[in-house]
């Protein structure tokens, strides 16, 4: 189904074509889902708690701050490429309101933010707002991920990010 929906977008992956990739009728997918929104809420949600899980595993609230940074950005890099289809699957349901409406999206960032807030009130991170920091912090990974192969030199793209980022939230 992830294939199908990088393939031929969300509205273009209709019920009846994910049916026939996973080789089961409309009508049995409706048995387990009440629509299609309804599934992909189901699988998106399975994605970003993966995405989460993988981030915050190597993260502990007595990192030093650099390391910290540094260690978010090389995680959620990391999991981009060595998940590329979920990763991609995952961008392309944030951008659609219904989902981001019912997915675990911000519950599933709570560790993570509560480890900068962490970090915010030990007066180590900048005190921005979760939204900046969320934009500033994983926005230009996760655009380093998808352009990856246009990029010369990658890790040295990533080392400077990483330097940039610590300068920008770091006191």
């Amino acid at each position: 189904m992830v294939d199908l929906i990088l393939k031929e977008g969300i509205n273009g992956a209709s019920v009846s074509k994910i049916a026939k990739e996973a080789g089961v009728s409309p009508a049995t997918i409706y048995v387990y889902y009440e629509n299609k929104e309804d599934m992909l809420s189901e699988v998106f949600d399975e994605y970003v708690r993966k995405t989460y899980s993988y981030v915050s595993k190597n993260i502990y609230p007595q990192m030093a701050g650099e390391q910290f940074i540094e260690t978010l950005v090389r995680s959620t890099y990391r999991y981009a490429l060595e998940n590329e289809n979920a990763f991609s699957f995952v961008e392309q349901c944030s951008c659609c309101p219904t989902l981001q409406e019912s997915s675990c999206h911000s519950e599933c960032s709570i560790t993570v933010f509560d480890m900068i807030h962490d970090y915010q009130d030990r007066g180590i991170i900048r005190k921005y707002s979760d939204l900046n920091i969320a934009a500033f912090l994983f926005e230009p990974v996760k655009f380093m991920a998808m352009t990856r192969r246009s990029i010369t030199d990658p890790e040295r793209e990533l080392d400077e990010l990483i330097g940039m980022l610590q300068k920008l939230l770091l006191y």
